[in-house]
């Protein structure tokens, strides 16, 4: 069977997963199939099974080791997951978390760019120049001050929150903690490039070329999720669901082609 319904795949694959679980399909001490063949037999994008792989894992039913693959752990829930209501970004998958974040940041930092300020330039330089210091930068203090910077600078606070609130309760989501618990911070760099790159746009008063640069960051950041939790670690980035911003590739192509 395919799944067809094209809006959250990645919650109904994991029920269909726990669903063979819990008859036997696949016993506790077996394997799932990789990643890649579960994706081809239900036509979705690895994206999506890592994502119902991830919900299986909070549940206590696999459990993914790194060069061994996905091991049935259980038949059964060892743990119940209920997201606090009043947090409005703590139950989402956390690739699709990120897609979000890429489309409406992108945009506000190509606003930012129209409205931005003397003082929010200065604002960001000192969160860039205190960060470089930082060992844990990519999570740190100085990353979401950052971001949430430059929705200031287009001078409406409500972006500001909305930023704020997408990046501050990732803390509380139990997907977005499992992925990190596959990845060795050891082994990646921070961000401090990335945010060179917008904030030289904004200096620039650039709008183009700050919405590429934010887009162009969150990327980033998918890809490192995605390969850092690889667990056979092939990896084919042309497949995602949670793709690219199109708006931000076709105005490249544009640009390009003028």
């Amino acid at each position: 069977m395919e799944i067809a319904e094209p809006r959250r795949l990645y919650q109904q694959l994991a029920a269909d997963l726990k669903e063979r679980i819990e008859r036997g399909v696949y016993l506790v001490g077996d394997k799932l199939p990789a990643e890649r063949f579960i994706a081809d037999e239900k036509n979705v994008s690895r994206t999506v099974v890592r994502e119902a792989i991830i919900m299986l894992e909070v549940e206590g039913y696999v459990e993914v080791r790194k060069g061994s693959g996905i091991h049935v752990i259980a038949n059964q829930p060892k743990y119940s997951v209920t997201p606090d209501e009043n947090l409005e970004f703590a139950s989402y998958g956390p690739f699709e978390l990120l897609q979000a974040r890429q489309l409406i940041e992108s945009n506000i930092a190509e606003f930012a760019a129209t409205q931005v300020t003397k003082q929010d330039i200065m604002k960001l330089m000192e969160i860039q120049e205190k960060s470089r210091d930082e060992k844990n930068y990519r999570d740190s203090e100085w990353d979401l001050l950052f971001h949430v910077q430059v929705a200031l600078a287009t001078q409406n606070s409500a972006l500001a929150a909305i930023v704020e609130k997408m990046w501050t309760q990732r803390v509380h989501n139990p997907y977005w903690k499992k992925l990190h618990d596959h990845i060795d911070l050891r082994t990646v760099d921070n961000w401090c490039g990335d945010h060179d790159q917008i904030l030289r746009a904004l200096l620039h008063k650039d709008p183009h070329a700050a919405k590429l640069a934010m887009w162009q960051h969150l990327e980033n950041t998918k890809l490192m999720l995605f390969n850092e939790t690889s667990d056979d670690f092939e990896f084919n980035a042309d497949r995602y669901l949670f793709t690219e911003n199109p708006v931000v590739h076709l105005d490249t192509v544009g640009n390009g082609a003028k």
